[in-house]
């Protein structure tokens, strides 16, 4: 296998700290705030700040995700099955499978859809 040479084109920085999340996403009082943080061919990334004791209710991705906390706590369900997840803490889901989320306290995540 042939290995590329690469340059600063080959990549692109998300963020630095969690301090570059919440000045590029401020979290809303009361609400959910989503913002696509990246665009690229395979994958394209969302960043959701939620404030406390907001919901973001079922819902379907038309591609597969991984959910990653970056900060705070949130309660993912997947049909039946809800999971705490904390900072640091991820998941997979399938495209096309219902699934939901639940913040009691502020909180803030990635959403990284690949392609499919």
């Amino acid at each position: 296998m042939s290995q590329k040479t690469s340059d600063a084109s080959d990549s692109v920085l998300i963020a630095r700290t969690l301090q570059d999340y919440a000045d590029r996403n401020p979290i809303k009082p009361g609400k959910y705030a989503a913002r696509r943080i990246f665009a690229g061919e395979k994958a394209q990334i969302t960043e959701i700040a939620f404030d406390a004791g907001v919901e973001l209710p079922d819902h379907m991705a038309r591609t597969p995700i991984i959910v990653q906390v970056i900060s705070g706590e949130v309660q993912f369900t997947v049909g039946d099955a809800t999971t705490t997840l904390s900072t640091g803490g991820s998941i997979f889901v399938e495209a096309n499978v219902l699934h939901a989320v639940y913040a009691a306290q502020q909180a803030r995540i990635t959403v990284t859809f690949l392609s499919s």
